[in-house]
């Protein structure tokens, strides 16, 4: 049985764009820590940091417009937070 991945719209950042738009974040240094982590896929077209941070889980969704959307979960619950990086 085949496996189809929707394509994703041009006008979202590539994976490469998606790690540059981190790095250059103003931040505190998560959003550049999350830019040298090792990536995966997801059928969504985002994508899963493979590395957890004090229990916390990342994902990454390129969004229209050069900008990404990060998505943080909390350890052992259910509180998500989530925000733009342009």
């Amino acid at each position: 049985m085949a496996t189809s991945r929707a394509p994703v719209p041009t006008a979202m950042p590539l994976e490469g764009q998606a790690r540059s738009l981190l790095r250059a974040h103003p931040g505190d240094g998560l959003e550049a820590w999350l830019a040298e982590q090792r990536w995966r896929a997801a059928l969504d077209g985002s994508w899963l940091v493979e590395a957890e941070r004090e229990g916390w889980t990342y994902r990454v969704e390129g969004m229209p417009g050069e900008a990404v959307r990060v998505i943080e979960r909390a350890p052992g619950t259910a509180s998500v937070t989530s925000w733009l990086v342009v």
